[in-house]
């Protein structure tokens, strides 16, 4: 009677423990995911009421807004937040850059660029914590599928911008159910959405709206996931922009090509907000008096070396000899695109820019913070994204490689 007992528990207890989630025989580790919801404007979540956002606020950590690093363009800032460095001291400084020394072209459209690690300074996150033991995962960061010192991410994805959130969410979900030795303790996800819509319709529009309550309910996917698994009492979450979007219509665009002639440059970056000259050799200051002697008020030139120091990157050697920034509002362009606006009657329709003086209200990020490492119900005072870096270091108990972030300004967002 007793060995028959003994028995029927022993089944009993084999199907009970058949029954729990592998998660439950093996705890979870601290874990981080930094999420960016690409062009998120700091004002967005009180704009729009991204209800799960809001949430995450409320019950945790919100930033007045983050201060993004100079340009105010994607892969720079994304790269800043992830090495706590300036662009120009990890060299990403645009999202088209030229190299003086090898002569090589950088474009975010690019795949053999973009993995190459020639142009990645610096040690991101994901770096350093592989390097002292742990394991990363990303579904898209900028940097994560370039061998960056030799290494990428444990578990990576080539960017597709086609795959549908859901998808990323529950890759990002499936990690959780690995072994323990086998799991990702810092993670990255990423959001286009948000950008793609204030890009197309201005930051002010329905559809970028709709484009963060899109964004919103894959993050309230992640979170019941989490839930799910028991591993949420263990998960740290960063929700991050990598800068916001202001909005410009191109018909009061500055027509650039106009004011001088472009036989006398090499190459031309013609980006609206942050366009870079190179001139041919001993033709710099013929192109630098032609166009500020012109240029109207609502834009300005300078040569490299007289750039504003706050800047931080008038050292940077990809940076072109000249470059011309307009304020929030308008943009830079040429007489082609111009015409072609005008000929397809879209002179007058709101879009939106980013990559203009990082120290407008228009361009600032968002932060946003939730998990058992944060404070509860605290909204902080401003900070720049170069300390970010630190701040996940401590969460993941490592140490951080040598950056340009502060500990001061940002360590009391933690409990």
């Amino acid at each position: 009677m007793t060995k028959h007992l003994f028995s029927r528990l022993r089944i009993l207890l084999l199907l009970v423990f058949a029954a729990l989630p592998a998660a439950a025989q093996e705890p979870f580790d601290t874990t981080l995911i930094l999420i960016s919801i690409d062009g998120m404007r700091a004002d967005y979540l009180d704009k729009y009421n991204p209800p799960e956002l809001k949430r995450m606020a409320a019950e945790g950590v919100r930033a007045r807004w983050m201060q993004p690093g100079f340009p105010t363009k994607t892969f720079p800032n994304h790269y800043t937040v992830a090495t706590g460095l300036y662009p120009g001291n990890h060299g990403l400084i645009e999202n088209n850059m030229w190299d003086p020394e090898t002569r090589k072209t950088f474009s975010l459209n690019d795949r053999n660029a973009v993995e190459d690690p020639m142009w990645w300074g610096g040690e991101p996150i994901w770096i350093t914590a592989q390097k002292q033991g742990r394991i990363a995962g990303s579904f898209f960061f900028p940097g994560t599928e370039t061998p960056i010192m030799g290494m990428r991410p444990k578990y990576f994805k080539p960017y597709d911008g086609d795959i549908p959130n859901e998808e990323r969410v529950d890759t990002v979900l499936s990690w959780f159910d690995l072994p323990r030795q086998e799991r990702p303790t810092m993670i990255t996800l990423y959001f286009s959405d948000v950008d793609d819509a204030g890009h197309a319709n201005g930051p002010d529009s329905e559809k970028t709206g709709e484009a963060l309550l899109k964004v919103d309910k894959a993050i309230e996917r992640l979170n019941k996931g989490l839930a799910a698994r028991g591993a949420e009492k263990y998960t740290n979450i960063i929700i991050m922009s990598d800068h916001g979007m202001a909005p410009y219509k191109l018909r009061d665009a500055i027509v650039l090509d106009r004011l001088f002639d472009t036989n006398d440059t090499a190459k031309i970056f013609w980006v609206g907000e942050f366009t870079q000259i190179f001139p041919k050799q001993g033709m710099e200051d013929k192109v630098y008096e032609a166009i500020r002697s012109q240029l109207p008020a609502t834009a300005k030139i300078y040569k490299r070396a007289d750039l504003p120091k706050r800047f931080k990157l008038s050292h940077a050697k990809r940076l072109a000899p000249l470059v011309i920034i307009p304020e929030p509002g308008t943009v830079i362009t040429n007489k082609e695109r111009w015409e072609k606006a005008d000929r397809e009657a879209n002179l007058d329709r709101v879009r939106g820019g980013h990559g203009y003086d990082n120290l407008s209200p228009l361009l600032r990020a968002t932060f946003i913070a939730n998990g058992p490492a944060f404070k509860h119900g605290y909204v902080s005072k401003p900070f720049e994204n170069v300390d970010v870096y630190n701040l996940m270091a401590k969460i993941l108990d490592i140490t951080p490689a040598k950056n340009d972030g502060k500990w001061k300004r940002i360590k009391k967002v933690l409990k």
